[in-house]
């Protein structure tokens, strides 16, 4: 089978080969050779019934649910950290999303899949988002939870979605999300230079001007539609037999969409509130 090749850049950077087909099992126990007596239930050695119940090698739903909650795990712990630190060490935040970013990058484009770079990477996302978010909380009370109920409700609408067969994931929207997520960083980025040099700030990212408003609204249906890329490659992983250790690639990109649609709603919210 060709290597499965994905439009997420995130998966696709290092597909996985696709696993041959598994031959067709042979004769039940008691073949022409050794044919059961008359009436006697067919036999079967060890090392057949050991293939009968070995369990499959082939990547499962399973394990990406597994891996994903154990990264969110990991981003739930060290994103209470940030939230009990960011008062008293206000640069947490930024210095543990510069970090992210740079893992972000490694485990994206690096020639071999590096799950300890991964829970590294969900160790430091979990404490950038637990000092931004104390730091949206304190200024709008509320805006936590809200945040993170709609983060659930776009995840569930995107799910459905995709199951139902309304949003299947294209070359285009793959070069539409990943655009708009590279734009979104170059624009965070450049906002800290400004902030750093003259105090001032970009406006489009943080006023609540209708401007500010609109560009949140379509940044945020543009990060929505990243779960539809990972649903795909989930999807297609299994089908193609991709080898379990893939379940780590699929949870980190959850794991990004998750976040950048967080983020989103959060600086959205706030616009609406401010």
């Amino acid at each position: 089978m060709a290597e499965m090749r994905s439009s997420n850049p995130v998966f696709s950077r290092r597909g996985f080969a696709g696993r041959p087909a598994q031959p067709a099992p042979g004769p039940w126990p008691g073949s022409e050779a050794h044919p059961p007596a008359a009436g006697a239930p067919p036999t079967a050695t060890p090392e057949q019934l050991a293939g009968l119940y070995r369990a499959p090698s082939g990547l499962t739903i399973d394990d990406v649910v597994m891996h994903t909650l154990g990264l969110f795990a990991i981003a739930a712990i060290t994103g209470a950290v940030g939230w009990v630190l960011a008062p008293s060490i206000p640069g947490i935040g930024l210095v543990a999303a510069l970090a992210a970013l740079a893992l972000s990058f490694v485990i994206s484009f690096g020639r071999r899949l590096q799950p300890p770079l991964i829970v590294v990477f969900a160790g430091f996302e979990g404490l950038f988002v637990g000092a931004v978010s104390r730091s949206f909380e304190d200024a709008y009370s509320g805006i936590v939870l809200q945040a993170l109920l709609g983060t659930a409700v776009v995840f569930v609408a995107m799910l459905v979605a995709y199951r139902s067969g309304r949003l299947r994931a294209t070359p285009r929207m793959a070069r539409i999300v990943y655009g708009s997520l590279l734009g979104v960083i170059m624009l965070g980025l450049l906002d800290l230079v400004i902030r750093a040099v003259s105090g001032s700030h970009l406006p489009i990212i943080n006023d609540a001007s209708p401007l500010g408003i609109l560009f949140s609204v379509a940044v945020l249906v543009v990060a929505s539609l990243q779960f539809i890329l990972d649903f795909d490659y989930i999807e297609r992983a299994i089908a193609d037999g991709a080898p379990r250790e893939e379940a780590w690639r699929a949870s980190f990109g959850l794991l990004v969409g998750f976040v950048w649609v967080y983020i989103e709603i959060l600086r959205l919210l706030s616009k609406l509130r401010g």
